[in-house]
């Protein structure tokens, strides 16, 4: 079911794929007028801040829990859309359970409930993501391989053509590989990148990365800017039938002061407004595990206005078509 990691891989010339593709880059991603500026429900919360909306908000879900909670409800009431990732856990269901059929009530419902809300709350397009970060084996560990991962994403996709979900069948979701920004490195470890865990152009609409200009949190300045960290997650997408790119979880630390994280906020609008590619961002205001992972810009007014500028910059007005 899965397509090699590159444009002559494309399964077919026509059907659903060359369906998919006639779409071009704004159909696969449902975007046009720029990117749509987001971040967690944690941003959400300080949205009067920004004096902004916010386009699109990531929420995560472990398989079994009930699709939509009430802050993911107000949010598309007001007209906010969301990316919705849906992981099994270590000790929950493998891959190979997954992909032999035996969750399949429970992730139909799930993806139902998500299509469902986008039609109630009158959004055009939301975005799904089958087990974000696959590639963090750490947080994956015993729940198989990354070619039993590219099985089980075939078979929840194939589900959500079978119920017509899909937006080129008249359905609403959009579906979002969402793998840490690492993985798109040239010097990763063929086990270990995109490639081992791309299940093809024809069940991908979005190629996604999460990344961080301290990740690890480590006590000391990397100097990581974010060409560094997500301009090979945008060299994948554009060998791999062009697909747009979201940023789905980005965040600069305080470390060793605020105008560090200011300065990174800065870098990244003018990093989207030069990479058409990318037609969303997420920033993830949270506070990780140790002293050098604060994600934050609530305590930082500087880093809030930074965002605030993003939020209205031209290449933030992306809009949702289809």
């Amino acid at each position: 079911m899965a397509g090699p990691p590159l444009i002559s891989g494309l399964k077919g010339s026509g059907g659903l794929n060359g369906a998919r593709l006639a779409g071009g880059r704004s159909g696969r991603s449902g975007i046009t007028g720029g990117a749509l500026f987001g971040g967690n429900m944690s941003l959400a919360s300080v949205e009067g801040k920004l004096g902004q909306r916010l386009a699109i908000v990531r929420v995560y879900y472990r398989l079994g829990q009930s699709f939509p909670r009430r802050m993911d409800q107000q949010m598309m009431a007001a007209g906010s859309t969301l990316l919705v990732s849906l992981d099994t856990v270590p000790g929950g269901p493998i891959y190979a359970s997954i992909a032999a059929g035996r969750e399949d009530a429970t992730i139909s419902a799930f993806m139902k409930a998500v299509n469902q809300a986008a039609v109630r709350y009158h959004l055009a397009a939301i975005y799904f993501s089958f087990e974000h970060e696959p590639n963090v084996v750490a947080h994956h560990y015993g729940l198989g391989t990354p070619a039993e991962f590219i099985l089980a994403w075939d078979h929840v996709h194939q589900l959500a053509e079978s119920a017509r979900l899909d937006w080129n069948q008249g359905g609403r979701m959009h579906w979002v590989l969402i793998l840490t920004h690492g993985a798109f490195s040239p010097s990763r470890p063929p086990a270990e990148s995109s490639a081992a865990y791309w299940p093809g152009t024809s069940e991908v609409d979005v190629v996604a990365a999460d990344g961080y200009d301290n990740y690890g949190c480590v006590g000391q300045s990397l100097g990581r800017t974010p060409e560094s960290l997500f301009g090979p997650a945008v060299r994948f997408a554009r060998a791999n039938g062009g697909l747009p790119v979201f940023i789905a979880e980005w965040g600069s630390t305080a470390f060793p002061s605020f105008q560090r994280q200011t300065s990174f906020i800065q870098q990244m609008q003018a990093f989207v407004a030069s990479t058409p590619e990318i037609q969303a961002t997420m920033y993830w205001n949270n506070q990780g595990i140790g002293p050098h992972c604060d994600f934050s810009v609530n305590p930082y007014p500087s880093s809030i206005s930074a965002l605030a500028a993003a939020a209205r910059s031209p290449a933030m007005q992306g809009h949702l078509t289809s």
